[in-house]
């Protein structure tokens, strides 16, 4: 006979406290948002736009953990507003107009590859079987390839590429300069330092890495530079010297004549664009 008025005070018991934890949730939340309205921070309505600005790649050519990343760094005083290479001119312009600086626009830059030792030039010095990895292989003697100078083809750098820009071919990488954004992430990723980026005005490089004597490097690939000092003759601005055994070129004094190009016996010098 207590059965009835038991269950109805036992759903008393849960419901009406339900319904108060209910209404002090609702009210806390609707507190939470006036009082973080009240107090909101000025600089994430910049930062907001910033994130707006920038491409979202996140690639880290800027050197920080991604857009957000550079974001924050943005929002310091001083802040250089030229580094997100992916952007460009463009983005540079829209983070400056956030900031109410002055643009400073980003150096247009390109990637090259200082190796053309494709399977066609160079030969295996010994059968590779472990990790397919350019830093694994790099650490046994330099790598499999006969110049130990070369690219290991192994594509550490292609995997780390967010814009598909590298792709291996005949044992190298070679960039694709259309999709290539200069982000840098690739010149990190390389165990041997042979990609490097030089400014887009550059039309001419040294392909070659190789430090050794001439006639070992014509021993072991026949399109290295061998030290021949033809190009340094040649130039007739000075903007070649020797680094041992290998020519290089200051991109800065070039004045893209090709004199170089022309005399280099070994065809290690050459026009890229």
């Amino acid at each position: 006979m207590y059965d009835v008025p038991f269950r109805l005070f036992a759903i008393e018991n849960i419901i009406i406290p339900a319904l108060i934890m209910l209404g002090a949730a609702l009210l806390l939340g609707f507190l939470i948002v006036i009082v973080s309205n009240l107090f909101k921070v000025p600089g994430n309505e910049k930062k907001d736009a910033l994130m707006d600005a920038l491409p979202g790649a996140n690639c880290g050519g800027c050197g920080f953990p991604g857009c957000e990343g550079y974001a924050d760094y943005l929002l310091t005083p001083g802040a250089d507003t030229s580094l997100c290479s992916v952007g460009g001119a463009e983005c540079a312009r829209e983070i400056a107009a956030i900031l109410g600086t002055e643009a400073v626009e980003p150096e247009k830059k390109i990637v090259v590859l200082r190796c053309q030792g494709t399977s066609e030039h160079t030969s295996p010095r010994y059968e590779y079987l472990g990790t397919q990895s350019c830093h694994a292989a790099h650490n046994l003697l330099g790598g499999p390839g006969s110049c130990t100078y070369g690219c290991l083809g192994f594509g550490d750098c292609v995997a780390v590429c967010a814009f598909d820009a590298l792709k291996i071919k005949d044992g190298i990488v070679h960039v694709n300069r259309e999709k290539c954004t200069a982000c840098g992430q690739c010149v990190k990723a390389c165990p041997k330092g042979l990609l490097k980026l030089l400014p887009a005005a550059a039309t001419v490089a040294v392909r070659c890495s190789n430090e050794w004597p001439g006639a070992q490097t014509r021993k072991f690939c026949n399109i290295g530079c061998i030290g021949c000092r033809r190009c340094v003759k040649e130039c007739p601005v000075e903007a070649i010297s020797m680094k041992g055994s290998l020519a290089v070129i200051d991109q800065a004094k070039c004045i893209h004549c090709d004199a170089c190009v022309a005399v280099c016996p070994t065809k290690a010098i050459a026009r890229f664009s």
